[in-house]
């Protein structure tokens, strides 16, 4: 039996001069369903004083106990199958002894995105449509919610002893979907597309290769061999082999169109995954079975058709409650009550190392002033902004400038509540920001530019850069204008420096500072790092994040992290949001081989969208 409680609506009214805001939520009391509860309740949190009027915004405080224990699983622990005898190699199957193979899966996903190039790209927007048709050097098994790392091009690996070479054999007898076979050179060429892209060429996955202090890939006849400058632990570098954008594309295509894939016809390219693409237009995306597949298990099923159905959207809801799609995930949290109640639909929680920020860029004028980004950074009420968009997001406030869980220094979301440049503003606080932009040179905000907010046009973009909006209009004056755009084009205007402030995220799928912060704000090789897009130049930081990389004792590591975390609120190059994500995927039981029906896991995307153990029982 299933017994859901009652919900209400919420409506609170933001007012600042010239603009009013209304948000709305729907608070879910109490969800239980067999072996899972969910429970919700109401608790005051602060009062937000807006002229003429008095806000008491409400808070969600929801059971995360368990959460938490998955959440520190991913990083704090790499799980990783240990290849067989050389004469052996894994091969994927579904667990199920009386599985069957035929039929079409419906899935929903983000699309059409505005170009191809999944290397130039982090989104689910494209690893939820494109991961069927490829494979990777090493895979997450997402079979069960271990996800544990296995083999799957490169079936065994060795390490030298002093950790800087990592040589990985690589499959025999797989083939392209154009018939042409994958050798160790076509692994090299798509890593070195994703750690030394062309000039001018966007990898989004840079920063990570970045990470590992990779200097160069050799290939022979059978095997691909990492060599790195610096040792890197296990767990860093097996975070990176097994990263879901690290798809195997062929040479030649690469060669031919120099590294960027963004107009490629899909129809001529070729991955060597379990599924080979058929077509896809403003409705759809569709892949069938690759007969020929390496895997004699897989795939089991005959297709996937994917439907255009943006995530966190009503629409989504809709196309599950109503089985019109077979598999969807990603939905709006405050849709889980009605959605744990529709009888026929299975779930598992995922949890996502994101480390959601706003970007400032320090090349602008006023932005390069460290005293203006301690200014806005002063009256941005992160709690409140998260608060706002809990209804369509999953997140999670806590830890502060390093996540919690990662052996830095962190802080529980009470206590960071308490925090500077953390709590909702105290007039103290919004006096000391408009004394910080009166000494660089802008009084009540006379003489700054507009403030340039883009955002990529969905639900969490459009709160924040509204949030941020007003906060900066009724605490410093500060006009700003709102750009929304598709999420190829806003990945794309960071990237050319075309912001003032920019909602960004980084996944810290390796939990360590000297990525997740350096990569936003650091430089590397002297230049800005892949994803330092606000173009930070900081020595002493820089300085620092070198010193924690060669730090071993845990206790100084700390030690360091809290100098980390004082030189960022000195020069206050961004300001953190979110530590992580936590979304719901729903599915009909006639889809089997997935994770466990009510299970929870700790991964990035490209999870379980490869579909090739999935099967369906109808």
């Amino acid at each position: 039996m299933l017994a859901c409680g009652t919900t209400e609506t919420i409506t609170k009214t933001i007012e600042v001069p010239g603009e009013t805001i209304i948000v709305e939520k729907e608070v879910v009391k109490t969800v239980e369903i067999p072996g899972e509860t969910i429970t919700v309740t109401k608790e005051v949190v602060k009062e937000v004083a807006v002229p003429g009027e008095t806000i008491v915004v409400e808070k969600e405080v929801e059971v995360v106990k368990e959460v938490e224990v998955f959440f520190e699983k991913l990083v704090e622990k790499v799980l990783i199958a240990t290849p067989g005898p050389a004469d052996t190699d894994f091969y994927m199957t579904t667990l199920d002894p009386n599985n069957k193979r035929g039929g079409t899966l419906i899935t929903a996903n983000n699309g059409p995105p505005s170009h191809w190039d999944f290397y130039a790209a982090g989104s689910i927007t494209w690893h939820g449509v494109m991961s069927s048709m490829y494979d990777n050097l090493l895979r997450l098994d997402s079979r069960s919610a271990d996800m544990t790392i296995v083999p799957e091009i490169g079936t065994t690996w060795e390490l030298n002893p002093d950790m800087t070479e990592w040589t990985f054999k690589i499959r025999d007898g797989v083939r392209f979907h154009d018939g042409s076979d994958l050798t160790p050179l076509d692994v090299k060429a798509t890593i070195d597309r994703m750690a030394f892209p062309p000039e001018g060429v966007a990898a989004n996955s840079k920063g990570l290769w970045q990470s590992t202090s990779l200097r160069e890939i050799t290939a022979t006849d059978d095997s691909v061999t990492f060599h790195l400058d610096e040792p890197r632990s296990t767990q860093h570098m097996m975070a990176v082999f097994s990263e879901s954008q690290g798809k195997i594309s062929s040479k030649a295509n690469l060669d031919e169109f120099g590294g960027n894939m963004k107009k490629v016809d899909l129809s001529k390219v070729s991955g060597s995954g379990p599924f080979k693409f058929v077509e896809q237009n403003a409705d759809h995306f569709v892949v069938e079975a690759n007969m020929d597949y390496w895997n004699p298990n897989a795939p089991y099923l005959d297709g996937v058709e994917t439907i255009w159905i943006p995530v966190f959207s009503p629409q989504l809801t809709a196309a599950l409650q109503t089985k019109m799609i077979d598999f969807g995930g990603i939905t709006a949290p405050a849709d889980s009550a009605s959605l744990l109640s529709t009888p026929g639909l299975n779930h598992a929680t995922q949890i996502a190392p994101f480390y959601w920020h706003l970007l400032f860029n320090t090349q602008n004028e006023g932005f390069s002033d460290p005293r203006v980004r301690q200014a806005v950074a002063l009256i941005l009420d992160q709690e409140a902004m998260l608060e706002a968009i809990s209804p369509v997001f999953g997140n999670k406030f806590g830890g502060g400038w390093h996540p919690e869980g990662l052996g830095m220094e962190t802080y529980s979301p009470s206590s960071l509540a308490q925090q500077k440049y953390f709590r909702s503003p105290t007039d103290e606080d919004i006096a000391e920001a408009q004394q910080l932009l009166a000494d660089a040179g802008y009084p009540n905000g006379e003489g700054f530019p507009v403030v340039d907010l883009p955002g990529r046009n969905n639900a969490l973009n459009t709160i924040i850069n509204e949030l941020t909006q007003a906060f900066l209009l009724q605490h410093l004056g500060l006009e700003s204008e709102l750009r929304l755009t598709d999420v190829g084009s806003w990945r794309q205007m960071k990237a050319n420096g075309e912001f003032d402030i920019a909602l960004n995220n980084l996944v810290y799928s390796v939990p360590v500072p000297e990525y997740y912060i350096r990569n936003i704000v650091g430089n590397c090789d002297g230049v800005p790092c892949n994803g330092n897009l606000g173009k930070n130049n900081d020595p002493v930081l820089d300085e620092l994040l070198l010193k924690i990389k060669d730090e071993q004792d845990p206790s100084k590591k700390y030690d360091i992290s809290v100098e980390i975390s004082d030189q960022l609120e000195k020069e206050m190059p961004f300001v953190p949001l979110m530590e992580a994500g936590t979304f719901k995927h729903w599915w009909v039981p006639e889809m089997k081989g997935f994770v466990p029906h009510g299970s929870q896991f700790a991964t990035f995307w490209g999870f379980g969208h490869k579909w090739d153990h999935v099967w369906l029982d109808r």
